[in-house]
């Protein structure tokens, strides 16, 4: 198996960057609670960097720290979405149903 190292600054720029991916998401697709989109942000940055670090370190080792910017704005933008759609479907069924 293969480990995962975490330094502070690492982590650091994933909170900023999945808080302003979830921020801006947020903006852009309506909807939703301001600190749910940040904190949604957050958690979809650190999950895909902690993913990509673990399974496929070797391909982006040599990209640093823009490497790791892009995947936790993507990580952040995903998790807003899929929040998004999860919760879009089940507002339709809840309506239609009553």
């Amino acid at each position: 198996m293969a480990s995962v190292t975490l330094v502070l600054n690492d982590v650091a720029l994933w909170i900023i960057a999945g808080a302003l991916a979830g921020l801006l998401v947020g903006r852009l697709m309506r909807g939703g609670g301001f600190f749910v989109d940040i904190l949604l942000g957050i958690v979809g940055a650190v999950l895909a960097n902690v993913l990509v670090r673990y399974f496929a370190d070797s391909i982006f080792a040599n990209y640093g720290f823009w490497g790791e910017l892009v995947m936790a704005i993507v990580g952040a933008i995903l998790l807003v979405v899929l929040e998004r759609l999860v919760t879009v479907r089940r507002r339709t069924t809840t309506t239609t149903a009553a």
